[in-house]
């Protein structure tokens, strides 16, 4: 019978991606005696384990599935090392961390658990900079125990059939880890990792922050935040600004702690990056520029929905993020979550020849339900 003939190519099996990333999981949304965590960001453990149902049944069954975790997924910087926020991340207080995490979303692991157990059902694991601890096999070992299988971990990109799948914290000096040398070892009893300035702000100070306003880092337009903060929150906002001011001069300008060692000019470099947040568009578009091998770019870490045209054939996606987003912007202007994700599919060929992934933006709206705990 030739290859090409309607019986044989419904034998093929069919072959799917889904990215998602930014889902910050922390401790747990609640802790043991019944208190509410307000550092917690994640709260869609039921949502996400009726998605990955939802696409390991039906007509995903006796498909390949890879589901790609890129970047951020955990939110190591914000795991406190017993009662201690610190930035001291060595392999033994990665693993901690991740234990503490896999502790506080059990259904969350438990979906994990029955993807990888259904056949051609797999996971991809990008490390993003809240979840730099990753880089650690120890952190990798405790993750996939807990997924129950195997996991794949990419530290920077996954590349495959012309799609770069990438974090994107790589392209921020605040937020970039040095992949060549990402361990301190001298002067210190066991190898931790050398963070970036932005890293020790959320792991240091950021937590501090978020007791009194845990909606911070939730917010975008920030610049429109800051506003907003002067007018309706004044003395907070002084006090928070004096904070940031003498941890920016204790790490930046006299390097009283936590031992930041670049030089002056990188200094201000990256304050000035800070305030003027680099276009992942143009980013993207290079990486498609300088790779003709590379179709489409597929980015996290903005939070932010986006879908370019380069010109025809060459595409950038950003899967945007599970967590609760407040837009200050009129166009979008409120409060929403929107569970969204990258769907990669291949369409069914009677060839064997390479065969082009079809790339698409989706929401998932999940199973309905007459009611729900809220987070306030």
């Amino acid at each position: 019978m030739s290859e090409s003939t309607p019986s044989a190519l419904a034998a093929k099996r069919r072959k799917y991606k889904l990215v998602v990333s930014d889902f910050h999981l922390g401790k747990g949304r609640y802790f043991s005696d019944g208190t509410q965590n307000i550092l917690e960001d994640f709260v869609y453990d039921r949502e996400f384990s009726e998605f990955l149902l939802y696409h390991r049944s039906g007509e995903y069954q006796d498909a390949d599935v890879e589901l790609i975790l890129n970047g951020d997924i955990l939110n190591l910087l914000q795991i406190d090392y017993y009662g201690v926020h610190t930035h001291l991340f060595s392999e033994r207080s990665q693993i901690h961390a991740v234990r503490k995490i896999v502790a506080g979303h059990p259904d969350f692991f438990l979906a994990l658990r029955r993807w990888v157990s259904t056949t051609g059902h797999t996971i991809s694991y990008v490390v993003g900079n809240h979840d730099v601890g990753m880089l650690f096999k120890g952190a990798q070992k405790v993750f996939a125990e807990a997924c129950g299988g195997e996991v794949r971990f990419f530290d920077v990109a996954h590349v495959f059939d012309g799609i770069h799948v990438e974090h994107g914290q790589q392209y921020e000096r605040f937020a970039k880890t040095n992949m060549d040398r990402p361990f301190i070892t001298r002067g210190v009893p066991e190898p931790v990792i050398d963070l970036p300035w932005g890293s020790l702000f959320v792991a240091v100070l950021l937590p501090k922050i978020k007791q009194t306003r845990p909606h911070i880092d939730k917010v975008r337009p920030f610049r429109d935040f800051i506003v907003w903060a002067i007018i309706h929150d004044f003395w907070w906002t002084i006090r928070t600004f004096l904070m940031c001011v003498v941890f920016t001069f204790e790490t930046l300008i006299f390097k009283t702690r936590y031992q930041f060692r670049k030089g002056v000019r990188a200094q201000f470099d990256l304050l000035k990056e800070v305030t003027l947040y680099p276009s992942y568009d143009r980013i993207a578009f290079r990486i498609l520029d300088e790779h003709p091998d590379v179709n489409v770019v597929v980015f996290g870490h903005t939070h932010i929905l986006r879908y370019r045209q380069y010109r025809e054939g060459k595409e950038y996606f950003n899967e945007g993020s599970w967590n609760e987003v407040t837009n200050l912007d009129l166009s979008e202007y409120g409060t929403r979550t929107r569970l969204t994700y990258g769907f990669i599919e291949y369409p069914l060929s009677s060839s064997d020849a390479p065969v082009r992934p079809q790339v698409r933006l989706k929401e998932w709206k999940g199973v309905w339900r007459p009611e729900m705990d809220i987070q306030v």
